[in-house]
């Protein structure tokens, strides 16, 4: 836990919940841990900041057709509810973890009940004996931010009228925006648009945890010889480099056959500590609007979290891009608080396709945020 309170429980194999998880968890798997009968419980120490605290819980649902539609969650904090859910997909679920619920013990205790736990062998014939419910992959605590910080909406940059904006060449108008992941698909619609900005996160997956662990550390140790990893694609096909550090995994675009993997890494070690040192400048000195999309929907807080780290640098914008709904038509932008924009696009590129995209989508919601923050210069 930092010095804000905020922490991550990852409850993947590689992750930290073994410090946290206590009675009615299995073991934990590649990415997610699962609850094993009706009730399981963690403890976490008490933030250190008083004031009411926000709990983002990543998981999905053990279901069965129309035997087990939906997974019942009730979640207690020191023996007092504070929100039940009906599961029926993977999704992040919020909670608001009121501060007299937790300000007088040095350990915090959260308690799930999820009462539909069964076993997959007696459901679906699966040969699991164990009693699931739910599969838990993250959670996250911070302090909600409250006050002036929500109403202190992003401020024009530099003079532009929409004819400015309409009349920038594509290259230029993406040349403004930089992506900071979860995947590639901005970073190849800037290259449909004729434009090729260097950017650390440009091709990287990387996902919300993996990107909030860099931005606190300032993304030190990137490009140190002993943290690339290059390894060939899923498919056989492609390298792609891991950074052992903080996890994110990016393409290098080199194919099987076409170079060496140790010359990559060579090449990697060069190149990395310079796209760093360019990504803390842009965010520093808010050159860039940055662009952020989830892999699947992202809750509201978690985003709020991602701009806090980003303007512990400066004054930064984050266009964060979720898909559109009834009330918000693709290519809309709205400003949610300082820093932050909401777009919404008609379709994200399939995961087995990140090329298939949507550009004109992606081009309006470039223009239309660029009428909301005006003009910031390239670099």
């Amino acid at each position: 836990m930092d010095d804000r309170g905020e922490f991550i429980i990852d409850f993947g194999r590689g992750g930290n919940s073994d410090s946290y998880r206590r009675a009615g968890w299995s073991e934990p798997e590649p990415r997610h841990t699962w609850t094993i009968g009706q009730e399981s419980t963690l403890e976490f120490p008490r933030p250190a900041l008083p004031g009411t605290h926000m709990l983002v819980l990543e998981l999905g649902p053990f279901v069965w057709k129309d035997i087990i539609p939906a997974q019942h969650l009730t979640v207690l904090v020191n023996g007092s509810e504070i929100a039940e859910f009906s599961i029926r997909e993977a999704t992040a679920a919020e909670c608001t973890i009121p501060w007299q619920l937790i300000e007088g013990r040095e350990w915090v205790q959260l308690t799930f009940r999820h009462p539909g736990a069964a076993r997959p062998i007696d459901v679906n014939g699966v040969p699991d004996h164990r009693e699931l419910a739910l599969a838990f992959e993250t959670i996250s605590l911070f302090r909600r931010l409250d006050g002036p910080a929500l109403a202190d909406l992003p401020g024009k940059q530099a003079p532009g009228t929409d004819q400015d904006i309409e009349a920038l060449p594509l290259d230029q108008l993406v040349m403004r925006f930089e992506s900071l992941g979860e995947n590639c698909e901005f970073g190849l619609a800037q290259r449909r648009c004729g434009a090729e900005p260097l950017g650390l996160l440009r091709f990287a997956s990387a996902p919300l945890p993996v990107l909030l662990a860099g931005l606190k550390a300032r993304f030190e140790g990137v490009g140190d010889a002993d943290q690339i990893e290059v390894r060939v694609s899923a498919n056989s096909q492609e390298y792609l480099v891991i950074d052992r550090r903080y996890g994110f995994l990016y393409h290098p675009w080199v194919l099987v056959g076409e170079a060496d993997p140790e010359d990559i890494r060579r090449r990697e070690e060069k190149r990395l500590p310079f796209l760093r040192r360019k990504l803390v400048e842009d965010l520093t000195e808010a050159r860039k609007i940055f662009v952020y999309r989830g892999m699947r929907r992202l809750p509201q807080p978690l985003v709020l979290r991602l701009v806090a780290a980003m303007r512990d640098y400066g004054r930064t914008t984050l266009l964060w891009v979720e898909l559109q709904d009834d009330e918000h038509p693709a290519g809309t932008v709205e400003p949610l608080t300082a820093g932050l924009l909401k777009g919404y696009i008609d379709r994200f590129a399939p995961g087995e396709n990140a090329h298939a995209l949507s550009l004109d989508c992606w081009i309006q919601l470039c223009r239309n945020a660029l009428r909301l923050v005006g003009l910031p210069e390239t670099g």
